[in-house]
């Protein structure tokens, strides 16, 4: 049964909190292990084909198989997993079966329980992508989203999930305090949270040149008699102007930026509590904050209310169970059937000009 980003989070935090002081050995438990951690992905393992003892020739019993997809291959808690990596790589390599098209399986799992590495060898052979403790997957499940279906792409980009968990409280902090006390529409006042989230990202992202935002901000809270809904809503349609007129001063580092988040310029007045919140949500280092679990973590920080603020997050996992089998694998295919340099620009110039709608795409992260 498929399961959403939270729930396998949740199951993640079980099946980890059950196998955290597990001392027995690799044979004991492996099989009863990997049917539970697929579980907590939503799979059947069985179901799925991925075998268990899969035998090879020249390198013996894979303790598990899903054939071009995983191998996974277990050693006993406390096991140095680097001694597996030959024996692993042979496997690997007796994977692809030719005669059925069948390639070598993507993605390489080594575990001791407790302990993960996880390889994809065809591209990165002298590296694991990933090395992760047990008590850290729940917080990193993306990292074995392969195990919720072969059109589940895993992410391995580290970001300081602390940190976006204290950004994304102080945002919906200054959100909700813009709500009870009815400071615009609520459409402006989403727009408004949306554009200075944009903004908080790009200026640490370096898009956004000098802080324009951010120093804004600070000359609000210096000047009480200032407006933010002037001074902001000024910077928010500056960003949507092409060309430089205008951009002096603090804004002299602005750009356009393209798309429909600034055609709107977004004008609501912060009180002194809300305009501090926001300085402090700007004080984070934006670069490490994870976009993917930003929006989910917004959501528990608003807790039942996030329905009457029309606040609802989809999962980097669910949006892929989406994304991956109709717009990312399509395109893979055409990319990996090229046979010309010319087709190539063919395809480039035809991907360029590619639309998507998703008429229901929120803030967009489906499309991110």
């Amino acid at each position: 049964m498929a399961r959403s980003g939270l729930e396998i989070q949740e199951a993640l935090r079980s099946f980890a909190a059950k196998w955290e002081s597990y001392a027995g050995s690799e044979k004991a438990e492996a099989q009863t292990f990997l049917n539970e951690l697929f579980a907590c992905y939503g799979s059947d393992r069985k179901e799925v084909g991925a075998l268990f003892e899969d035998f090879k020739s020249s390198a013996g019993f894979m303790d598990l198989h899903w054939p071009g997809i995983c191998i996974v291959e277990m050693k006993k808690p406390a096991k140095n997993l680097e001694s597996a990596r030959e024996q692993v790589k042979r496997y690997w390599e007796e994977s692809a079966n030719e005669d059925v098209e069948i390639p070598a399986a993507r993605w390489v799992v080594l575990c001791s329980f407790q302990k993960f590495e996880i390889w994809e060898p065809g591209l990165y052979p002298g590296k694991a992508r990933v090395e992760i403790d047990l008590a850290d997957l729940p917080e990193r499940y993306d990292v074995l989203n392969f195990l919720a279906g072969p059109n589940v792409e895993p992410s391995f980009v580290l970001h300081d999930r602390q940190m976006t968990k204290d950004a994304a409280e102080k945002v919906a902090l200054m959100y909700q305090s813009l709500v009870d006390r009815v400071a615009a529409p609520p459409k402006d006042m989403q727009r408004f949270v949306m554009q200075s989230v944009w903004c908080m990202f790009a200026e640490d992202l370096k898009m956004l040149a000098d802080w324009p935002f951010e120093k804004t901000v600070d000359q609000l809270l210096k000047d009480p008699g200032r407006s933010s809904a002037a001074d902001l809503g000024y910077l928010f349609r500056l960003l949507n102007q092409k060309g430089d007129h205008n951009r002096q001063g603090i804004f002299a580092g602005t750009t356009y930026v393209n798309g429909d988040l600034f055609s709107e310029a977004a004008e609501v007045n912060l009180n002194p509590s809300e305009l501090r919140l926001l300085r402090e949500a700007i004080s984070f280092n934006w670069s490490q904050v994870d976009p993917t679990i930003f929006g989910s973590l917004m959501e528990g920080v608003l807790g039942d209310r996030r329905w009457e603020l029309g606040a609802h997050y989809t999962h980097e996992v669910d949006i892929m169970k989406i994304v991956g089998p109709t717009i990312i694998r399509p395109w893979m295919e055409r990319v990996e059937a090229l046979r010309s340099p010319d087709e190539g620009l063919e395809l480039l110039r035809e991907l360029c000009s590619f639309k998507v709608l998703d008429p229901a795409c929120g803030c967009g992260n489906f499309l991110y």
